[in-house]
Parts: structure tokens; C-alpha cells; sequence
């Protein structure tokens, strides 16, 4: 949808789409936790080796792809201009959005699945998902003055041309960084048990140590990943240039 005004322009666009049949990989011979289970019996307790010990012995893990995986995004943009009349123009975006997916892959270098036998609990957002994206660009210009002397020669024809832009943080999962569900399987997560998981978010207490438990021995959280939004990031550029008539050619 666009509407103008003169000078102005306002826009509104909907972006969206779906993937499906994206790549994922998941562990195909977890262990089994049961009584006596450690990290130094875990292909002790693998389902082929509980199947069948004698040929079973001979495998440990097995990451496997499959295409089963889902993609999301739904973007609403909206923009402003105002175009070039009066020396100077401006460009105003503004991006609201959402990305979810499965923890997609196209090689097998460890399970992207925390848990084998429930692979749908990954599917969230995505880790470069950003919730809000702000660009703001203007041009503005001193006309050749009508001065041609000195003073003329030094103040005119400059051009100053901004570029802000403004993006909430992409996200993050807080894991165990150990075997903890004791099945072999890698990306445990942690369990969130506070409601906000964030402290007064510097960079030296972003987030809240206390916010955030082990699961139970034997058990997977039932949190889902990159559910922590990091810092988000602020850039300004800023370019300056001089237009010069030489001969009478600019």
C-alpha cells in the first residue's frame, strides 16, 4: 500500500513466507536412562546396543538428517520519504517482524535436536530473529552560493548524508554444557525458573544466574531454545562530500 502527499510518500508492505522440508539433525541411538546410568555407561544403555548387545557394541552415536523441519516469518514494513525538495530528503523504515524455525542444518555435526523423541519441543524462534529493525537516512545539502568569492568557495555545495540504524537483539539459549538428561544427546537446555530471566541487563549482569536451573537427572527442559533476546545494536554513519565545478562541469 503506498499513499503520497506532495513531496511525501508513506508505505506499508507485508512480508511473509514458509519453508518446508528444511534439514535437521537429530540423534538416532540415544541412550536409555535407567538406574545406574552415568556418562561413562552411555553406549552401554544405546538402543542398538539394548537391542542387540553383541552388534550393538559397535555403534555409538548416529546423527541422522531428515526434512523434517518447518521455517516461518511474518514482516510488516512501513516506510516514509520525503523526497528531495528544499536541499534536503529523509527515509524513515520501520520493521516488525517474527522468525521462527527448527534448529535447520545442512550437515551433520552434532545433534541440532535436544530430544530424539520429541523433536517438535525445538521448533521456536530463530537465533537471528529480530523483533524490530528502525533505519533512518536524510540527505541534506548547502547550494552553491550565490557568494562567488571567497566565502562562496568554502561554504558551498556541501552535502551531509546520515545513516541510523537501530536493530533489537537477535536471541540466545542458555544450555547445561553437560550430559545432564544422561542420554548422550547434545544442546540440553537449562530450565528457566524465574519469570524474568534478565538482571539490570549491563554487560556485566545482563542476565540473572538465579533465573535458570538444572533439569532433573534422566529428564529434558521443556523450555524452548533461543528464547533469550540479547543486546540490541545501535550504528550511526555519517558521510560528507563537496561537489566541485570544474570548467563549468559539476
Amino acid at each position: 500500500i503506498q499513499k503520497g502527499f506532495g513531496d511525501l510518500l508513506f508505505a506499508a508492505s507485508y512480508l511473509g513466507n514458509k519453508g518446508k522440508y528444511v534439514w535437521r539433525a537429530y540423534e538416532a541411538n540415544p541412550a536409555v536412562y535407567m538406574e545406574g546410568a552415568t556418562t561413562r555407561n552411555t553406549n552401554e544403555r544405546r538402543l542398538l546396543y539394548l537391542a542387540n548387545p553383541e552388534e550393538g557394541q559397535y555403534y555409538a552415536t548416529l546423527g541422522t538428517l531428515d526434512d523434517t523441519g518447518r521455517s516461518m516469518y511474518h514482516g510488516l514494513l512501513l516506510s516514509a520519504q520525503k523526497r528531495m525538495s528544499n536541499n534536503w530528503s529523509v527515509l524513515v523504515n520501520y520493521t516488525l517482524s517474527r522468525a521462527m524455525t527448527d534448529p535447520a542444518t545442512t550437515e551433520i555435526t552434532g545433534s541440532t535436536t535436544m530430544n530424539p523423541w520429541n523433536k517438535d519441543l525445538d521448533y521456536s524462534y530463530s537465533a537471528s530473529d529480530r523483533r524490530h529493525v528502525l533505519n533512518i537516512s536524510a540527505v541534506a545539502r548547502i547550494p552553491e552560493m550565490t557568494d562567488k568569492g571567497l566565502l562562496g568557495a568554502i561554504l558551498g555545495d556541501w552535502q551531509i548524508a546520515p545513516i541510523i540504524r537501530w536493530m533489537s537483539g537477535n536471541r540466545s539459549t542458555v544450555t547445561t554444557g553437560t550430559d545432564v538428561a544422561l542420554t548422550g544427546t547434545s544442546n540440553q537446555r537449562a530450565v528457566q525458573v524465574l519469570e524474568n530471566p534478565y538482571g539490570d541487563k549491563t554487560a556485566q549482569f545482563y542476565l540473572n544466574p538465579a533465573a535458570f536451573a538444572l533439569p532433573e537427572p534422566g529428564t529434558y527442559s521443556t523450555d524452548k531454545p533461543f528464547t533469550i533476546v540479547n543486546p540490541g545494536t545501535f550504528q550511526n554513519n555519517v558521510s560528507i562530500s563537496r561537489t566541485f565545478n570544474l570548467g563549468g562541469v559539476r
